[in-house]
């Protein structure tokens, strides 16, 4: 783009972005972000360093605006990325019923992908101006591209005022800058010797250059102004006088165009002009290019004209009577209805005289607009709109149907993660109508969400929703409602009074035939109690989640295979745990949700850990973390499964470091779910605070025997057994005992944050606590061999610890010596530093307590300990040299040692020397 004004005092920031799109085009990417007030030259620097290949969007400060508003322009400009993205657009809306927010992330993620191809293999530089003006959708985009831009060869400039401070952008700022991707650079006013050399390059010399830059404050928007014109004074105020003034020189119709121009925004079309003013298209042309030579406008694309700086249409805009505007606004959008974007329509007419007609027609629009915005996937758009169509229709008079737009508007904001707001919304619906369908639709909106302080709210509507369909309605619709309030009367922690009304919900919704209410009772009976349904009833509804999902509903579609994972690790089948775990890998592939590539993360740490590979363990926990920081940032309790693992992982190999700092905070401000509870007397018990876990141990006790809190989540019991255990409580224990007595055996009690040990391992830690120690052993071994089939390596080790020290205690120290070896080498192997330590110390404590060396054996293994030869020994003890041969044999049978090292490490452990007062025979 030529550009006649000279450019100056950029010398730095041009170097810095020169080297960042070189970098991108040598295959290291960067979104670069350049902010600075308004003229300070942003999109000046942009056009001097990007050249002509770059492909340019604006952001526009409208509220009509269409989502991913500059993403289109800059997608149109690269036809085989359009294509791609529209064919996505295209088949995710064939998908009846498919999950519309995960929609969304897919969409993204196939649009990033789309421009991230374009940019192969000559490398591509994408201008975003006016990033404040961005929408919501837009930026989702920009931060899923600064996560992949660092490996590709594309470079995305952005520039953006920085001097607000609320807004989308300002809240996407800091992970944007967090990004390793992101570069930035913030222009600073100019200084007395930029200033000098601007004025020399425009024939200026004579002008003070220290009074330009005290008027200008070093702006080059004001110093051009400033350098063009003799008026005094400074800042805003003296450019809208110089602005002003220019426009005074034009004839009156030119100045009641770039009146219209103002209300139309910074680009506006020549045709669409003519129209709203009633005036030849000829006219209007040879007009605005009058504006152009005055500096005012400046060409754009092929028939459109731009505002020279935004301050300058705003300038203009602002001294439009109110009236004046208002009668413009009309005018355009009726001009704009036939050609322009619902949303842009919505904007102008919301802008013109509040009369009935034109709020009705706004609302009309901005439902319009809306449905593109869900088609988009822009959710909160679209909530956006319908709140303005809310609004409208509210003043316009008449209330006939804000019911339903209610529900939409609700729909619009739960999609959007707006839940408390979605909820409020939803309850209106619900009191303005009589029409019980509207009632159940709303009581339907806000679901899967377990926040305490809105489950009240929840419960109402339900209730009350059912009463108004009575139990006469038509079965799927029942059987939605039942699900909702089985689900939220779950999270409130009361699940036995839960069970019944899902089972209803399921029944109900069997006979109906209806998908969507079926899946909605599955998971609510699955979400309640899943390990108390029949394992074949769990396999059956986990196959027809699966069914069901496919890949247009895929967070149903996960939830099947997670079921059939569980069953399958509760059972022992190995290969069918990998078959779902890969099926779970290609759901992510083929859907690239952030979400099932979360779960999918979650699940792969959840087995390596399981299988004592701690290092892939804790890679992919590391992955997830920041997959839920960057994508799920909603929702924390998705940050604080990647905690709860670290705990987990912490007892497992028995190292308190692999804590992270923290946890106690997040902790202290969940919600006190029961998995809750019992995570904070665990936390300090791992790291040593032994006082602490006591006390809040003693505060949950009372709760223990409550079934739901025992029952809510398969993790609570075997959480429960190291605080058992620390604190001795043997009549919890007892209780707990009975509890599990008669289940039916378990191998793992799932992949959910942390694969648990099989459930002969609970069973016998309760039995060794309640001194049961003959019945421990017996259930130490099935556990040994449970964990070996399913190759859960490190918890062979813990097993293998506690047989060793049950059979001590059953005076069996020969036996218990063997599992404590084996499990002390294991632990050594796969990294498990606290259960070396304790498998270390029960060897030595075995070995002391039970000597089975003869006293001529003990008197052989001092000399051994002393370095000498069997020869050496022999003649010191007058005997053969076969027969301490034979003893030596004997001595590392009886101990169980590989060598004389071993057994010189041994004698060093029990203290044994050799006796100096013998002398040798000479």
């Amino acid at each position: 783009m030529t550009r006649s004004e000279p450019f100056v005092g950029r010398a730095d920031a041009v170097a810095d972005l020169r080297a960042w799109l070189a970098a991108a085009d040598g295959g290291t990417g960067a979104l670069v972000l350049v902010g600075g007030p308004a003229g300070i030259g942003k999109t000046r620097l942009a056009e001097a360093v990007t050249g002509p290949a770059a492909v340019w969007g604006r952001c526009v400060d409208d509220p009509g605006a269409p989502p991913l508003w500059p993403w289109r322009r800059v997608l149109r400009a690269l036809p085989s990325a359009d294509a791609e993205v529209d064919r996505a657009l295209a088949d995710l809306d064939a998908r009846d019923g498919a999950d519309l927010v995960a929609a969304r992330f897919r969409f993204v993620a196939v649009a990033a992908d789309a421009l991230v191809a374009a940019a192969e293999p000559a490398g591509l530089v994408v201008v975003l101006e006016d990033v404040h003006w961005a929408d919501e959708a837009s930026l989702r985009l920009l931060r899923h591209l600064a996560g992949e831009i660092r490996r590709s060869r594309l470079a995305v400039v952005a520039t953006y005022r920085d001097t607000g401070a609320a807004g989308p952008l300002f809240d996407a700022l800091p992970e944007l800058l967090g990004r390793p991707g992101t570069e930035s650079l913030r222009l600073a006013p100019l200084t007395e010797p930029d200033v000098r050399a601007y004025l020399a390059e425009v024939g200026r010399a004579g002008v003070d250059a220290v009074d330009a830059l005290r008027r200008s404050g070093g702006n080059p928007l004001y110093l051009k102004a400033v350098a063009r014109s003799s008026a005094t004074g400074g800042g805003e105020a003296e450019l809208h006088h110089l602005v002003r003034t220019t426009v005074a020189g034009l004839d009156a119709g030119t100045r009641e165009l770039l009146a219209i121009a103002s209300v139309l925004g910074e680009e506006v079309d020549a045709h669409v002009v003519a129209e709203v003013a009633g005036r030849p298209d000829g006219e209007v042309v040879a007009a605005l290019d009058g504006a152009v030579r005055a500096g005012v406008l400046r060409p754009a694309v092929a028939g459109s004209r731009r505002f020279a700086h935004a301050v300058v249409r705003d300038g203009i805009y602002a001294d439009l009577d109110q009236g004046v505007r208002e009668q413009l606004h009309a005018r355009t959008a009726t001009a704009l209805e036939h050609r322009a974007e619902p949303g842009v329509v919505a904007g102008h007419w919301l802008r013109a005289a509040a009369t009935p007609d034109a709020l009705a027609r706004a609302a009309d629009w901005a439902e319009a607009a809306a449905r593109d915005a869900t088609r988009s996937l822009a959710f909160t758009e679209a909530a956006r709109f319908l709140g303005l169509a809310l609004d409208c229709r509210r003043r316009a008079g008449p209330r006939d149907g804000l019911a339903a737009l209610l529900v939409d508007l609700a729909t619009a904001e739960y999609r959007a993660g707006r839940f408390a707001r979605s909820l409020g919304h939803a309850r209106e619906a619900a009191a303005a109508t009589s029409d019980p369908a509207l009632v159940a639709a709303a009581a339907l909106v806000v679901r899967d969400t377990s926040a305490p302080d809105l489950l009240p709210e929840l419960a109402e509507l339900a209730a009350a929703a059912l009463a108004a369909v009575g139990p006469g309605a038509d079965p799927a619709v029942r059987a939605k409602l039942l699900a909702q309030s089985a689900a939220v009367t779950a999270d409130y922690g009361r699940a036995t009074e839960a069970v019944g009304t899902a089972d209803e919900a399921l029944a109900l919704a069997e006979r109906s035939g209806d998908q969507e209410a079926l899946l909605d009772a599955v998971r609510a009976r699955m979400k309640i109690r899943p390990f108390e349904l029949p394992l074949p009833e769990r396999l059956r509804l986990g196959t027809l989640a699966v069914e069901l999902g496919g890949t247009g509903r895929p967070l149903v579609a996960l939830w099947g295979h997670k079921w059939r994972l569980d069953a399958a690790f509760e059972v022992g089948t190995v290969p069918v745990v990998d078959a779902e775990l890969a099926a779970i890998s290609a759901l992510a592939a083929t859907t690239r949700l952030p979400l099932v590539r979360w779960h999918e993360l979650r699940l792969r740490a959840s087995v390596a850990a399981y299988r004592g590979a701690f290092a892939e363990a804790r890679e992919h926990n590391r992955l997830a973390w920041e997959l839920a920081e960057a994508e799920l940032a909603e929702d924390r309790s998705a940050v604080g499964m990647s905690f709860a693992f670290a705990q987990q992982l912490a007892e497992v190999v028995g190292d308190p470091a692999e804590l992270p700092d923290g946890y106690d905070e997040l902790l202290a401000i969940a919600p006190p779910l029961p998995i809750t509870v019992i995570s904070r007397p665990l936390c300090a018990l791992v790291t040593g605070r032994r006082d602490e876990a006591r006390a809040a141990y003693d505060a949950l006790r009372p709760r223990l025997r409550d079934p739901d809190f025992i029952g809510q989540a398969p993790g609570i019991a075997p959480n429960l057994l190291p605080l058992l255990e620390a604190f001795e409580d043997v009549e919890t224990a007892e209780w707990l005992a009975k509890r599990l007595a008669g289940t039916s055996p378990v191998g793992s009690g799932g992949a959910g944050t942390f694969c648990s040990d099989c459930s002969s391992s609970w069973a016998g830690r309760l039995a060794a606590l309640l001194g049961r120690h003959a019945e421990a052993v017996t259930l130490f071994e099935e556990a040994i061999a449970w964990d070996t089939r399913l190759g859960a390596r490190p918890y062979v080790v813990h097993n293998r610890v506690r047989l060793a020290a049950g059979l001590a205690v059953l005076g069996e120290p020969a036996r218990a010596e063997t599992p404590a070896r084996q499990a002390a080498d294991e632990a050594r192997r796969l990294g498990m530093p606290g259960w070396v330590r304790d498998a270390t110390a029960l060897l030595d404590r075995i070995r002391t307590d039970a000597d089975p060396l003869t006293g001529r054996e003990r008197e052989i293994v001092a000399l051994v300990a002393d370095a000498l030869s069997n020869r050496q020994i022999a003649h010191r003890l007058v005997l053969s040299e076969r027969t301490v041969e034979s003893h030596v044999r004997s001595v590392l049978a009886k101990l169980g040692l590989a060598n004389r090292t071993e057994v010189a490490a041994w004698a060093h452990r029990r203290g044994l020397k050799p006796d100096r007062t013998r002398t040798p025979p000479r």
